[in-house]
């Protein structure tokens, strides 16, 4: 059974660090075939959503505080690794995240969304914001969902 454990950046042990890391790098740099600065500093400042099961991540989010990338809290980095698509992982990892961020009183939520999934965010309930723009040779649009 999967269970959530959610961290600060200094509170993330080794291993959870490492296992979080890889997945990011697994993911978003060699399956999605895109070299990019994963390990931006913004990290440090992060609260970090680690979805376990049998003490093995198999998805995550860091939830990132305003003002560090955009004027309101945001979600990044949502992953499910590969061997563990197919569940609704995401959509928890989403819920929950979201959950996080209005017990802390935020009006609105932020996400940068991969422009493919737009319809799978739509279906959670957020908005896009503008037009599609380029992050790192990946389509992106910025959504928003205001935190009821």
């Amino acid at each position: 059974m999967a269970n959530f454990i959610l961290k600060s950046f200094d509170d993330l042990s080794p291993s959870l660090l490492y296992q979080s890391l890889k997945v990011r790098q697994d993911v978003f740099i060699i399956e999605q075939k895109c070299i990019y600065d994963d390990i931006d500093n913004v990290d440090p400042f992060c609260t970090h959503l680690c979805l376990l099961e049998n003490e093995r991540l198999i998805g995550y989010a860091r939830i990132v505080p305003p003002e560090k990338k955009f004027k309101q809290p945001s979600i990044g980095r949502i992953i499910v690794s590969p061997e563990s698509r197919g569940y609704s992982y995401g959509r928890m990892i989403i819920r929950e995240s979201l959950k996080i961020i209005r017990s802390q009183g935020a009006e609105k939520t932020i996400i940068e969304a991969q422009h493919h999934l737009k319809k799978f965010y739509e279906s959670e309930g957020f908005i896009k914001e503008g037009p599609v723009y380029d992050v790192d040779g990946i389509p992106h649009i910025k959504m928003w969902q205001k935190n009821a």
